[in-house]
């Protein structure tokens, strides 16, 4: 059969060969371009097939540009597309975070891991403890670019001359790191503050709160400044802060349940809005709420920070300040992207602007003579 090359390998093949080249072509072509397919010592193991017989059959496949192969990364599908184009290896991006309990770190992990496989980026998740340093985790040799969310703030200056001997792009997340040479992005969190509080006085709301719940963080304190300099602004002096006093690796959400509890066993529940500065807490303060039979938000509104997809299932459905973690993930992805292709830009610092999401834990001002008749008990 001269001129036809396949028919020639074809030929020439056993038929254990032919066997396993007509299951491998038939599976591969009815895949999409880029997928993964098996090893070769899966292919042996699920065939009972020699490693001479694979390696004859995959160079065939290769051949006839059916498959490419990335040395470390394992064998793909072309899907008919120019197997050239598919022989540049996916850039692979370490996605950094904490290992701090929270529901919105692990939501940012998740918008960061989606954004990487939309943008065509192979990614590692790593979480890291508050008291490891960053070259304990990120090896240079296995990573083209880096994504960071610090582990606490300020960053450690362990890592950040770490990062700085770095060869691939990086950019830190939360943390303003522009004056120090490094892509960052963030949201302005005094801006998150000063939103919680025109919601609850613009509701009517003249005696309010701050409970926070976090471990002393500047990302934390911003909350609070934001929140004490527009109640001030609106001729609000005397905005009470409760301070939970939690240390990493502790429960936010149940420090914030208990601080909550002993405020109102305490009789102090003389505030009718209320500012808890990330969601999950504020979950559980709502449930302490409804333990002792406090209206929500008839004798309490309460509004949190984050935006976390439980926030809007909880009943009542949680008032929050949404901080736009998924642009975070949009832009840190764009910025690697442009310093992968030659971007050579000064750094900077991205700064996305909090949406205020109104549900049902906020309402106006009211005077409940049920919560009268339980302050005054």
């Amino acid at each position: 059969m001269p001129g036809n090359p396949e028919a020639e390998r074809r030929f020439s093949m056993t038929k254990k060969e032919e066997y396993l080249y007509k299951a491998l072509k038939d599976s591969i072509v009815s895949l999409p371009s880029r997928t993964r397919i098996l090893t070769v010592r899966e292919i042996m193991r699920k065939y009972s097939l020699s490693q001479g017989i694979v390696d004859k059959v995959l160079r065939a496949l290769k051949d006839e540009k059916l498959i490419v192969c990335f040395v470390g990364d394992g064998m793909y599908t072309t899907g008919g597309e120019d197997a050239s184009a598919l022989l540049v290896k996916k850039k692979n991006v370490a996605i950094i975070v904490p290992d701090y309990p929270s529901s919105q770190f692990h939501m940012l992990a998740n918008n960061l891991q989606n954004i990487a496989e939309n943008d065509g980026f192979s990614y590692r998740t790593i979480y890291v403890h508050q008291e490891t340093n960053l070259k304990e985790y990120l090896r240079p040799s296995e990573f083209d670019a880096a994504v960071i969310l610090p582990k606490k703030m300020p960053v450690d200056k362990e890592d950040i001359m770490f990062v700085k001997t770095l060869s691939f792009p990086v950019v830190f997340l939360e943390a303003n790191t522009e004056i120090i040479n490094i892509d960052s992005v963030g949201t302005d969190d005094e801006y998150c503050g000063a939103l919680a509080a025109n919601h609850l006085i613009s509701s009517g709301h003249r005696k309010i709160a701050v409970l926070n719940p976090e471990p002393a963080i500047p990302v934390v304190q911003n909350r609070i400044s934001g929140f004490i300099k527009q109640a001030k602004l609106s001729g609000i002096e005397d905005t009470v802060i409760y301070d939970c006093n939690t240390q990493f690796g502790e429960s936010a959400s149940a420090k914030a349940y208990n601080k909550i509890e002993e405020v109102i066993k305490g009789g102090k529940l003389d505030f009718t809005g209320l500012f808890v500065l990330s969601d999950s807490p504020a979950l559980g303060v709502i449930r302490i709420l409804l333990d002792h039979k406090i209206g929500i938000p008839s004798d309490l509104s309460i509004i949190g920070c984050d935006n976390i997809p439980e926030s809007a299932f909880f009943s009542p459905a949680l008032t929050t300040v949404d901080r736009r973690l998924d642009k975070w993930a949009e832009i840190a992805f764009q910025t690697v992207k442009k310093r992968l292709a030659g971007d050579t830009s000064p750094v900077k610092h991205i700064s996305t602007v909090p949406d205020l999401i109104i549900r049902e834990s906020t309402g106006a001002a009211g005077h409940s003579r049920k919560k009268e008749s339980r302050m005054a008990s």
